[in-house]
């Protein structure tokens, strides 16, 4: 999770470009255009909330045309492979060390009229974007993905990692840091329906493995429980900048460390 600058594409003048095109899906949607350009003032006027943006079926007609746009991008659509391509560090949606793909924020499938609007696609990798689906909202209000491009609050450290014993093969679940109230339900909705489906949960386990099997090899100059807590620290901010971001699952996985005594002095006792 991190948050994004907007994208700099000008999404009405590709509209009118749209209109100019023959292109047969151009075509097809060129009745709608108007109504497309309403759609994305809703969509910005409400920063792409699914509680704010209705659902509107006047597109249904050109569902298909609208999907086969994106799928196989015309001339004027050319900025959905570079938006694919635009970033590195960490997945922006979870948080996972990858990319290679775009996610829907509300999904094509439902929203067919944002199926290229760039406030509406989010560099991602495939695990997350798989997972989420549809899923947009949840039952009580508020419950939402987080969403990279208007969420100013993903700028700092939004999530951490819990460490519960038996420290042979302890429990590690991501959780909320540093949030209340609306940033709180939207955080904790999107650990539980993207960042734990993209598979987090396996992933803390494999890095907690790595570290308590070769000690030695992680802890070679450190001596003490300050100098566990010391190398700790400088891994969050170590994998903070590879990620490009605090809520990099590696991060995340060094900074609840961290805060947890019973998990450093189990640490201090293997070296």
């Amino acid at each position: 999770m991190r948050k994004l600058d907007v994208p700099l594409t000008d999404d009405r003048d590709i509209l009118e470009r749209l209109r100019a095109s023959h292109a047969e899906s151009a075509v097809a949607i060129r009745p709608h255009l108007d109504a497309m350009r309403n759609r994305y003032d809703t969509y910005e006027q409400y920063n792409g909330d699914p509680w704010r943006v209705a659902l509107d079926d006047t597109f249904a007609d050109v569902q298909g045309d609208l999907q086969q746009l994106y799928n196989k991008p015309i001339a004027a659509l050319r900025f959905i492979e570079t938006l694919r391509h635009s970033l590195k560090g960490a997945c922006p949606v979870c948080g996972r060390d990858s990319l290679g793909t775009l996610d829907h924020y509300l999904p094509k499938a439902d929203y067919s009229e944002f199926s290229f609007f760039s406030r509406n696609l989010v560099p991602a990798c495939d695990r997350c974007n798989n997972a989420r689906s549809n899923d947009v909202k949840g039952p009580h209000p508020g419950q939402r993905p987080l969403h990279p491009y208007y969420d100013v609050f993903a700028q700092r450290r939004i999530m951490s990692v819990r460490f519960e014993p038996d420290w042979r093969a302890p429990r590690i679940t991501a959780i909320p840091f540093d949030v209340a109230g609306d940033e709180l339900v939207i955080v904790q909705w999107h650990i539980d329906h993207v960042i734990r489906p993209a598979g987090i949960d396996d992933y803390l386990i494999d890095l907690w493995g790595n570290l308590v099997t070769e000690p030695t090899t992680f802890f070679s100059d450190v001596t003490g429980r300050q100098g566990v807590l010391d190398f700790l620290n400088k891994q969050v901010g170590i994998e903070t900048v590879h990620g490009k971001s605090h809520n990099c699952w590696r991060s995340c996985f060094y900074h609840g460390l961290t805060l947890n005594d019973d998990a450093i002095d189990y640490l201090t006792a293997l070296i």
